[in-house]
């Protein structure tokens, strides 16, 4: 019998955005459900936040899977405000960049419900751009950058 050496490796499940969030190598990130599942078939399902013990191989596979993934995705909040005209305040939870959007505006970036107030969403670097965001690694949404060009 072989032992193998494990690390303790903490996750909690986002049920909105069907994923994982784990932290590796001191980045959180965010790992798609059906993949999570796929390299630890052995959690327990219904749990919300837990520990699983991971392999040096199911870490690898885990990090070549986080690599793979959107590495600027992020989870923010929405809440809409009557004390900002009835518009969504819209905070990015990584560097704590806080905004006021136009509900529908916001809406159809972000995919919320329409009946939606309040809640949280994981969005990609792309959705964050667009919302209005400023990222890490550069902005590729132009139009952010319409009135620096007439000033």
């Amino acid at each position: 019998m072989k032992i193998v050496p494990t690390v303790t490796l903490p996750y909690t499940r986002d049920r909105i955005a069907a994923s994982f969030i784990v932290t590796l190598n001191g980045i959180e990130r965010s790992i798609p459900h059906n993949l999570f599942l796929a390299v630890f078939p052995r959690i327990k399902r219904t749990n919300r936040t837990a520990n699983v013990e991971a392999s040096a191989a199911e870490l690898e596979a885990l990090s070549i899977i986080a690599d793979l993934s959107d590495p600027l995705s992020s989870r923010i909040t929405y809440e809409l405000s009557e004390r900002h005209g009835g518009n969504f305040v819209v905070t990015h939870l990584t560097s704590g960049q806080q905004l006021v959007c136009l509900p529908g505006a916001f809406r159809r970036i972000a995919g919320v419900s329409s009946r939606a107030v309040s809640g949280t969403a994981t969005l990609s670097a792309s959705k964050l751009a667009e919302v209005g965001f400023i990222i890490e690694g550069g902005n590729n949404n132009d139009c952010n950058y319409q009135y620096a060009n007439y000033a």
